[in-house]
């Protein structure tokens, strides 16, 4: 907590909610835009061999709509620092179909990601918790509209 409240000091619970209703209202377009790409990268997850996926930055939950095929035994870890997002991130995890078993939200930052070193499949994002080996997906979501298509192709060949 000491971490969390040094890098995302905390904001009046009125602030955090109504980040988290702009950042759920906001984004639909941005998603609806870059929804097939994100199809064709998040494929890499379905492969059968991520069964623990720790995303950091889940936000309003986006992403969980990729997830609804992955391996049965399959659970993802959302992480962020704004807790108010989590009742948004629960709601798109119901909604895209993934089982409330397999989803967890944790109130942190990635500066102190209360989970093991290399204790994840697929990490999206943050290399020290990921198993060698394992899938790394990198996505920004603040990058200028044109040139970000072409970093992401780029970063995800690498």
């Amino acid at each position: 907590m000491a971490v969390l409240n040094r890098v995302h000091p905390p904001r009046p619970d009125w602030y955090e909610e109504f980040y988290a209703v702009a950042m759920d209202a906001s984004m639909k377009s941005y998603e609806d835009e870059i929804a097939g790409y994100k199809s064709e990268l998040f494929a890499n997850l379905t492969t059968g061999k991520a069964a623990k996926i720790l995303e950091i930055g889940i936000g309003t939950g986006p992403n969980l709509k990729y997830y609804s095929n992955l391996a049965s035994g399959a659970s993802v870890v959302g992480v962020d620092p704004n807790r108010k997002m989590e009742k948004y991130a629960q709601a798109a995890a119901q909604a895209s179909g993934l089982p409330p078993t397999k989803f967890q939200f944790i109130h942190a930052v990635a500066e102190a990601l209360p989970v093991s070193d290399a204790s994840m499949d697929a990490v999206v994002e943050v290399k020290r918790v990921l198993k060698p080996g394992g899938i790394y997906i990198f996505v920004e979501h603040v990058a200028a509209e044109e040139q970000m298509v072409h970093f992401l192709k780029l970063y995800n060949a690498l």
